[in-house]
């Protein structure tokens, strides 16, 4: 245990100089900046906006709207294709593996700085929700604050829900990350699997692809038109899909012949 939490000191520490903050700071702000962007270009009818109920709850389904679909896979997979190129780049795998640590530890402590990461990035656009919704009332005089209370039971029910539905994501980005060392291989894989994923959201069997589960919970929450024929709930598919890709790929990577 000791050994392991010096492991992800390491790699905590090594990711920080990295572009992946900047990734999860712009992927998380970006949605809520533009609906921030938008109402206080046009203010005429926020006044009625404020005053209705349920305000939160709507501000939070149009947000992640294109969250789910686009934004969060598209940060995962590049924080996920990055975090190998820090010891390729840096020609220091042979480094890491010099050092008194079992491949086990190097493996889960990447991987838990991965997941971290996503933490940040549902942390980050939260907070970003927030102030997209209370900006307003800031900026103009004539705008009160939101009438309806945060609901926040509710929101980290379903945040939590849309953080086990990127795991997937996570651990096959990240099998794919230490198993190529060209950056392109896995960015490219991650993102034909990305798009197939869209593409395949109508179909009966879209629960079959790893990287659709965040946009199925999406439409299930906000009652889309979409339907889901699941044999099981979508985070529970989607965790039995990230065990399956993380056992693989610590199997791929601590038999892996060249690991430098």
């Amino acid at each position: 245990m000791f050994t392991l939490v010096q492991s992800v000191r390491s790699e905590w520490l090594k990711q920080r100089r990295s572009f992946t903050l900047w990734l999860i700071v712009a992927g998380g702000a970006f949605i809520p900046a533009l609906i921030l962007g938008i109402r206080i270009l046009r203010p005429a009818g926020l006044p009625q906006i404020y005053a209705a109920s349920g305000f939160w709850e709507r501000l939070w389904i149009q947000c992640w709207e294109s969250m789910s679909v686009f934004i969060m896979p598209l940060v995962i997979i590049l924080c996920a294709s990055l975090i190998a190129q820090i010891e390729y780049r840096n020609n220091t795998w042979k480094q890491v593996h010099a050092t008194p640590q079992p491949f086990a530890a190097i493996f889960v402590a990447k991987l838990l700085i991965l997941v971290f990461m996503v933490v940040q990035l549902l942390v980050c656009f939260s907070a970003a929700i927030y102030v997209a919704g209370i900006g307003p009332a800031i900026v103009f005089r004539h705008v009160d604050a939101p009438a309806s209370p945060i609901p926040f039971a509710l929101f980290l029910g379903r945040n939590a829900s849309f953080f086990v539905d990127a795991l997937p994501i996570v651990a096959l980005q990240y099998l794919l990350a230490l198993r190529f060392r060209n950056f392109m291989v896995p960015l490219g894989i991650g993102m034909a699997m990305w798009i197939a994923a869209i593409a395949a959201l109508p179909w009966d069997y879209n629960y079959l692809l790893p990287y659709s589960y965040l946009a199925i919970d999406y439409t299930t929450t906000v009652e889309s038109r979409v339907k889901h024929a699941l044999p099981a709930a979508a985070p529970t598919l989607a965790f039995a899909y990230f065990v399956v890709f993380t056992a693989a790929g610590y199997v791929s990577y601590a038999w892996k012949g060249d690991k430098g």
